[in-house]
Parts: structure tokens; sequence; C-alpha cells
């Protein structure tokens, strides 16, 4: 089978190259050396970018005289599993899973993908999640045996992925601890092998470590590991996730009824989203924009003439934003006493599948709270404690914010009628 690194290797001296020329500014000559003396195995970013540095394809790279078969699959299976992220149709994102399980199925059949390189476990590892994806198998057991595996092939970073990976499974069902202690083991992996991890997969990880520390409000390690991830990205100059740690902060002194942190943030996410020029970012900054105007400025009209100005979502990816935007254009429309229009922005109010973070999940419950409130303005007493009793419920086990009050102040208000 194919070594990649000895290719790389190859590759590099034919075209009299040193390390520091092939390795650029996203490699350490290092890493790049313990890649080709079969090490460490580079992640597919890592690949594609020596690939440049030689100017040549990556399929050239993963050209072998025995795996041809498997190199071919996996690219074409990386380039379906990039489309993923992308999906949040149901239907659209089950058929997609379907065509990457039904391409890797033959080989798993035949016998072929016994984990001895790195292109056999990455394929398992897309095989076993498709399943999972697809509720063919919910167990975790393989991604404990692909974790083991690609610690055999020296794939470090790839092992501090699915350790990230098994994190998000437990998220998606609330249970917070068993989702830490699978970041925590995965931290192990840093401590041991740290040189030979990709910085990206680090900050991944401290960045999961720290949402998952505030989604079980334990504030002094959530600012802990937020550091630490910060001096990496700082340190590194690394662009990546960066935005993200400024949308996390901005959130949660904006909680806290921080103003002047809560601007400071509110202006690295804008100089963010001007660089990026991406739809997605563009419509996250418009919403800790009004996030901010209700919370910290209290100018519920000027959200109102944002909602006037702003174009309506219409790509399908951006959807699972719509249920914050209505829930804040609610809300200001609730402090100026316009209740009917409150109630229209609501209409199609519910609990969406993709977010499961307390801080997110506090701001549904606050919308249906609004919505409650509205009902009980014009007399549906019926509606209004079947919303408050359901945002209650929702919300019982969370810690206090100005969200959480928000809910039960309505609900001491509509339940003693």
């Amino acid at each position: 089978m194919l070594n990649i690194g000895t290719k790389i290797k190859e590759l590099r001296k034919e075209r009299k190259m040193t390390l520091a020329q092939v390795a650029g500014d996203r490699l350490s000559k290092g890493m790049l050396s313990l890649i080709e003396n079969g090490k460490a195995q580079p992640s597919m970013e890592s690949l594609q970018h020596i690939a440049n540095q030689l100017d040549i394809g990556v399929s050239d790279l993963l050209q072998g005289k025995d795996d041809e078969k498997i190199r071919s699959l996996l690219l074409e299976v990386e380039q379906l599993r990039a489309q993923l992220y992308r999906e949040m149709n149901k239907t659209k994102l089950d058929e997609k899973c379907e065509d990457i399980l039904h391409l890797i199925e033959p080989l798993v059949e035949e016998g072929l993908l016994n984990g001895s390189n790195y292109e056999e476990i990455r394929l398992l590892e897309n095989y076993y999640s498709m399943r999972y994806l697809l509720k063919v198998d919910v167990s975790i057991t393989p991604f404990l045996k692909i974790i083991k595996m690609y610690e055999k092939v020296h794939a470090y970073s790839k092992i501090i992925s699915v350790y990230s990976g098994l994190c998000m499974i437990k998220f998606e069902q609330h249970l917070y601890e068993e989702a830490l202690d699978y970041l925590l083991e995965g931290e192990t992996y840093i401590k041991r092998y740290g040189g030979l991890i990709d910085e990206l997969e680090k900050l991944d990880l401290y960045y999961n470590i720290t949402v998952v520390y505030s989604a079980l409000n334990n504030e002094k390690k959530m600012e802990q590991y937020l550091e630490m991830a910060l001096k990496i990205a700082k340190e590194k100059q690394i662009l990546y996730r960066l935005n993200d740690f400024y949308r996390f902060l901005f959130v949660i002194h904006c909680s806290k009824g921080d103003a002047e942190k809560s601007r400071y943030y509110l202006k690295k996410i804008s100089a963010f989203t001007e660089i990026l020029e991406e739809p997605a970012e563009n419509v996250i900054e418009q919403l800790m924009n009004l996030i901010y105007l209700n919370q910290i400025e209290k100018d519920y009209e000027e959200v109102i003439r944002l909602k006037r100005d702003e174009a309506p979502i219409t790509e399908d990816y951006l959807s699972p934003l719509k249920v914050f935007l209505h829930g804040e254009y609610a809300y200001a429309y609730w402090n100026l006493q316009q209740y009917e229009e409150a109630k229209k922005e609501l209409e199609t109010l519910k609990l969406t599948e993709i977010h499961h973070h307390p801080i997110d999940l506090v701001r549904i419950y606050r919308a249906f709270a609004v919505r409650a409130l509205c009902f009980l303005q014009v007399g549906d007493i019926e509606n209004a404690k079947r919303d408050i009793l359901y945002a209650v419920d929702g919300c019982k086990d969370f810690s206090e914010t100005p969200e959480k009050r928000f809910v039960l102040d309505a609900y001491g208000e509509i339940m003693g009628k």
C-alpha cells in the first residue's frame, strides 16, 4: 500500500526543494519531516497544501500501484462528505449519507478495509459515520476502534477529530458531562503527542471544551480553555475559529449585561464578517446586532427598523438562524406592546433539531414565553398556558440567565390568571 510520506519525500527531492520550501507558512519543517518519515499522517487540508507547494494535484500524491481503487474512492467520499456540512434538509441529507454509504459498503463486504493504512481507516470512519447518521447503527464502539487504528498509523490529528465527533453525539443528546469526558480523553492525546498534532485540531478541541463547560455552567474552566484556544490562535496566527470565539464571548457578555465588552466583540465580529464575505457570516452578524440592541441598548424601535431594511433569508442552509431572528424581532415588538406583530413573528415557532446548547435553547424558550404573553394579552389563556409550561419545562435545568428569568417571570404572570 502507498506510503504518502515516502511519496512526498521523493517528489520533494526530485524538485530539489528543501523542507522549509515545501512546508511554507502552513506547516512547520518538523511536522513535514515527521510526515515524510511516516511518524505523522497529514490531514486532507495539509495534504492539499503540500500538493500545492509541490505544484501537483492531491491525486498525484495519493497515487500508488496497489491502492488506486481505495485512493479514488476516498477522494470521491471526501468531496461528498464536505457537502453534508451545508445540507439542512433532512431528506436530502439522508440521501447524501446513503450515497456515501453505498460507495464504501462493497469494499467493506469484500474485506478490503482492514485499517492497515490511513486511507482504509478514513473510509471506515466515513462508513461508520454514515451508518450512525442514518440510524443503521447508533453504537459508538466502532469509533473507539477507529481511534486505536489511527494511533497505530500515527494519525494523531484524526484521533482528536474523532473525539470531537463523539462529543457532538453526546452533546446532541444533551448529555453534556459525557460529551466533556470524550473531549478530555482527547486532550490526553494532545498531552502525549502534542507536537505531532495539527494546530487546527487542537483549536477545535479547546473550542469544544470551552462550549461544553459553558453548557455545564462551569465559568472557571470555560475561561481556562478559552484562553488556551485563543493563545494558539494568536501565537500561530490562525484566523480559523476566531470568529466563533468572538461570537461566543459576545453572547456571554450580553447575557451578563456588560455593555463595554459586548460592543468590543461586536466590532470584532463585524470586522471578520467584512473580511470573510460569506452569506452565513452576514446573517449571524445581523443576529448579533439584534441581540445587542435588545439586551444592551434596549432600542426596540431600531430592531424593527432593521427588520424592514434587511433582506429575507433565502438559502436553505441558513434556515436554522430564522428561529433566532424571529425571536429577536418578536421580543422587540412585545416590548413595544405590539402584540399581534410579535405573535405573527412566532407563528411557525418550534424547537429545532440542530440547536443543543443551553444558550441557544433558552433563547428559543424565551420566544415561547413571548408568544405566551401575547396570547395572554388577547385573552387566549389556554394557548398562553400551553406555551409557557413548555418553555418552563424546557429550561428548568439551565443556569440563571436573563432569558430564563424572562421565562420564569412570564410563568408567574400567566399562571396567576
